[in-house]
């Protein structure tokens, strides 16, 4: 998504059935500054999920960020290189 913004909006041309730029290029503008490009999981955002789950279903609101977040993968990539070596073109 943050490499290559054409095939991202051709995919969703694709997948959503929309030929229109108009109406997807202001999505794609407004998700770009929230997508973390190292697949990063902010405990904030899961709690204003958890947030609005809980006002359907009380119990939620018991539910940590934390125990919803599990690195050992996202670690696994880091540690290979796998960031650096995807994002070294735009440093």
């Amino acid at each position: 998504m943050h490499k290559d913004k054409e095939v991202v909006l051709r995919v969703l041309q694709k997948k959503l059935r929309i030929n229109e730029r108009t109406i997807l290029e202001p999505g794609y503008v407004t998700e770009i500054k929230v997508m973390e490009p190292k697949l990063q999981i902010k405990p904030q955002v899961l709690q204003t999920m958890i947030d609005e789950v809980a006002k359907l279903n009380p119990r939620a609101a018991d539910t940590k960020p934390q125990d919803l977040i599990d690195r050992r993968y996202l670690a696994e990539i880091e540690a290979g290189g796998f960031f650096n070596q995807l994002w070294a073109e735009k440093r």
